[in-house]
């Protein structure tokens, strides 16, 4: 009689619940993220304590004020005058330049012919300081020496106040902005070439002329691009302080003076630190909430 043989009992495989951590990832944006903290929440939150307070250098934070300092500001005409030349500002670069890159980027797309060497050469301006840039364009602008003033009378078309007019001032700082597009033209450079060359095809087989390509293959395929570079497009305005602070000052009568000038003024001209932290929150409202509607608009197409 064979003896009756026991079932062997079964292994199950153990299951090991520890958690693997992606550290390669962490240590690279560590840097980065500690950099995004320290000079850009961190200098947030302290100007949103300082609004509360009539802030002083010396003896800080100071005597504590409330929402006086708003309060301030909506009843001040220098801060509705400033906010209008922010959003003229902000129209008027979106009208002249942020449309731009994306057609040099078309037309780059399109060139087979010394593409590297074009593409350098877009870049190069970037290199340029941008101090020196509007400088160089503020001695362009002079009504009585200038270049431009030069040229337009030697056509006959006669001299203009460019900077010296309030209402060309806007428009006189905005037009070396379209020059200045390279790194962005570079993205969506990027951003076309990576749409499938089969599909660009298929629809010039299908009898689809470039404008028909341009509105069904390409924009679509761009859509996601240029929504993040609005987002950084609007940021970029809202905060862009140098060539007006260069070129004019503000001036011609407060024509060219921006919400970003009026931090500057108010801190380290006035040392009227609780009004500047205000300005600073009413602006990252501004673009937090333009921003928001943004995005909302994008997911919604």
């Amino acid at each position: 009689m064979k003896p009756i043989m026991e079932p062997k009992p079964q292994l199950r495989p153990v299951i090991s619940w520890r958690m693997k951590i992606p550290w390669t990832p962490i240590l690279f944006l560590t840097p980065a993220v500690i950099a995004f903290l320290l000079f850009k929440y961190y200098p947030l939150v302290q100007a949103i304590y300082m609004s509360f307070f009539d802030y002083k250098v010396i003896d800080p934070p100071g005597r504590f004020v409330g929402l006086s300092n708003y309060s301030y500001l909506f009843h001040s005409s220098e801060f509705w005058n400033a906010l209008r030349n922010t959003f003229a500002f902000f129209l008027i670069y979106f009208i002249l330049t942020f449309w731009v890159p994306i057609v040099q980027a078309i037309l780059l797309n399109e060139i087979r012919f010394a593409n590297k060497t074009i593409r350098v050469l877009y870049l190069l301006p970037t290199a340029v300081p941008a101090v020196a840039g509007f400088l160089l364009w503020k001695w362009l602008y002079n009504p009585d020496y200038g270049l431009l003033n030069y040229l337009l009378e030697f056509i006959g078309l006669g001299s203009f106040g460019w900077l010296n007019d309030p209402a060309m001032a806007k428009w006189a700082i905005v037009i070396p902005g379209i020059f200045g597009s390279g790194m962005s033209m570079l993205i969506y450079y990027s951003a076309l070439q990576g749409i499938p060359s089969e599909n660009i095809e298929a629809a010039k087989i299908d009898g689809a002329g470039p404008w028909k390509r341009m509105i069904s293959i390409v924009f679509p395929s761009l859509k996601f691009v240029i929504g993040i570079q609005f987002i950084a497009f609007i940021s970029g305005v809202f905060l862009t302080f140098d060539p007006m602070y260069i070129m004019t000052g503000g001036g011609p009568a407060n024509s060219t003076r921006t919400l970003s000038m009026l931090v500057f003024d108010s801190s380290f001209k006035e040392f009227r630190f609780g009004v500047a932290g205000a300005i600073s929150f009413v602006m990252f409202i501004i673009i937090a909430v333009i921003t928001y509607i943004q995005i909302r608009v994008s997911r919604t197409d």
